[in-house]
């Protein structure tokens, strides 16, 4: 139950992160310095994957393949969301860097050794 909370958890910040114009707010600073976010990106949504497996993905593995795909279109929508949003843009580098995360995930999945 608390892997699904804090799955949930995580995906309303992404969620935030990703919507909301937070420019205006003192205590965040911008990511330029990170390759506009690129690396965060890939650490959040490599994450995303890692809190849904612990929370749903034990069962069924290509119930997991689906949920990396929906959550890599979801990071899709957030990106095309942020079009109207002030001092937010669309940027395909971000679209990038979500489908490097989950990837990144699947793979380690995939081949880290499991324990029986």
């Amino acid at each position: 139950m608390f892997s699904k909370i804090l799955f949930f958890l995580w995906l309303a910040a992404i969620t935030f992160i990703s919507l909301v114009d937070y420019s205006s707010i003192g205590a965040i600073t911008s990511t330029k310095s990170l390759g506009s976010g690129f690396w965060l990106h890939i650490a959040g949504y490599f994450i995303a994957g890692v809190l849904f497996f612990l929370a749903f993905g034990r069962t069924r593995p290509k119930w997991l393949l689906a949920a990396l795909i929906a959550l890599f279109l979801l990071g899709v929508l957030f990106e095309i969301l942020q079009i109207p949003i002030p001092k937010r843009s669309f940027n395909p580098n971000d679209i990038a860097a979500n489908g490097l995360g989950l990837a990144g995930f699947y793979v380690w999945h995939k081949f880290w050794p499991k324990r029986e």
